[in-house]
């Protein structure tokens, strides 16, 4: 009889709580992504993630369901890039989610990327802005020029086996390489890569995006290296930032937190826009005209006064949108209204940068590399096109290393091509001359990843 009665309290209490979850939580009012999503993570968002579709299933489920869609008990999306404004605006009340940000922590030294603190994120972003400003990042040209000069030599050697996959920065920020070009000339990935690239590719939960032991060995030599004055490089970021603007431990934290996407995002870009240009020679050829017509700069001012090379690498950041991770927020004590619905304080919402990128009102074809669009400046499509375009987010957690990764691309691109004529690989060589590429089947973690190749071959100029 007793444990009848326990049988029975127990569906009480499950139905209960089922109730409330469906129709009495402040949440109730907002669609779900599926059936079981309110009762726990695990039932759809944790399972859509580990097979890295998250980012790809939301923004179909927004297109039916509205702007909010609730993808756990307590965890709301959000696509509308007016309540994306309103979250990540300066001084905003919503602040990242520790537990999330929690497992991209170096070492017990939160980086800049994990601070949630929104004052000691602003002042370290303060101390970090004398290296990355506008006009402060034109400085490591020579530095950038060196190592695309290597891995252009690395791609000349690579092709003449024929297509070559372009699927597969640490002097800047360690003030020496890490090895990568040299292993690949070697005809191997560099392990320390491959295992903390296979890191972005899960889930924090399932594994804390922290690096590996290996990386850490050679971080700790570089570190080594930078605070002895006679093995000391010229420039670094730990060189500069150790001691002098923050402590040494957070400075080395911070050089090992910025590696992930210099490797990630800006490689991912890189090798996306050239097979882009392989598949539409007629917008190459034009690119290599007017970069001759301009002598082949290597000055980010003369770089960015080449409309072709602008509208070339803002198209291939925004057809790439290599970095996919959700960027999840807290609503503020005594809740928030956002889209019309009354969310209570210490809910979670997120929103993928990358959604804007490829809205299809902003973005006419948004799966099609059309650099053209950069190009047509009629009023009312500039300003949605401009509005919607946040590779790098917004406000204050917009990414301070916008400006590197602009002259990264503007650099390895112009200078690939001073170099090279991108073809086709062998098994797209009959398209149209002006082919536009289709973004390329992926899978999205932290970090998008291709499922196929991008193949391509080189030709010297």
């Amino acid at each position: 009889m007793v444990l009848l009665i326990l049988v029975w309290l127990v569906i009480a209490v499950v139905v209960a709580r089922l109730i409330y979850t469906y129709f009495l939580s402040p949440l109730a009012s907002i669609p779900n992504a599926g059936i079981l999503a309110p009762i726990s993570r695990l039932h759809w968002e944790f399972p859509t993630e580990f097979q890295g579709k998250l980012t790809l299933e939301l923004p179909k489920l927004h297109k039916k369901l509205g702007p909010l869609v609730r993808i756990g008990p307590n965890q709301v999306s959000f696509y509308s890039l007016e309540v994306y404004k309103t979250v990540h605006a300066p001084n905003s009340p919503f602040v990242k989610d520790p537990r999330v940000y929690s497992q991209f922590v170096q070492d017990g030294h939160p980086a800049l990327f994990s601070i949630t603190d929104p004052k000691e994120h602003a002042q370290r972003r303060r101390h970090m802005g004398i290296l990355f400003n506008r006009s402060k990042v034109p400085a490591l040209t020579d530095m950038m020029v060196e190592t695309i000069d290597r891995f252009s030599e690395y791609l000349g050697t690579a092709s003449q086996k024929g297509s070559i996959n372009l699927v597969p920065t640490s002097k800047f920020a360690f003030g020496n390489t890490i090895g990568a070009i040299d292993s690949l000339n070697a005809g191997k990935e560099l392990g320390i890569i491959q295992k903390n690239d296979a890191k972005s590719s899960k889930m924090p939960v399932l594994s804390s995006i922290t690096s590996s032991q290996q990386f850490d060995r050679w971080a700790d030599e570089q570190f080594a290296a930078t605070m002895d004055s006679e093995k000391a490089p010229s420039l670094s970021f730990l060189k500069v930032m150790a001691n002098h603007r923050i402590s040494e431990q957070s400075a080395l934290s911070e050089a090992k937190e910025m590696l992930g996407p210099g490797t990630d995002t800006t490689s991912a870009t890189l090798a996306h826009i050239l097979y882009a240009l392989s598949l539409n020679q007629a917008f190459q050829n034009e690119l290599v005209s007017d970069l001759e017509a301009a002598g082949w700069p290597t000055d980010m001012t003369a770089l960015e006064s080449t409309p072709r090379l602008k509208a070339c690498v803002k198209e291939g950041i925004r057809w790439t949108g290599a970095a996919a991770a959700m960027l999840p927020r807290i609503v503020p004590k005594g809740g928030y209204v956002l889209a019309g619905k009354n969310l209570p304080g210490g809910t979670m919402i997120s929103s993928s940068p990358i959604w804007y990128l490829r809205d299809e009102v902003a973005f006419p074809d948004p799966e099609r590399y059309r650099p053209t669009r950069w190009r047509q400046d009629t009023d009312e499509s500039t300003a949605l096109r401009d509005d919607y375009y946040i590779p790098f987010s917004k406000g204050a957690s917009t990414c301070i290393g916008n400006h590197f990764a602009y002259l990264e691309l503007f650099l390895a691109v112009s200078q690939v091509l001073r170099r090279y004529h991108i073809r086709p690989g062998d098994d797209l060589a009959d398209l149209d001359v002006a082919h536009e590429a289709i973004l390329p089947p992926r899978r999205e973690w932290v970090a998008a990843v291709p499922i196929g190749r991008l193949t391509v071959r080189l030709e010297r100029r």
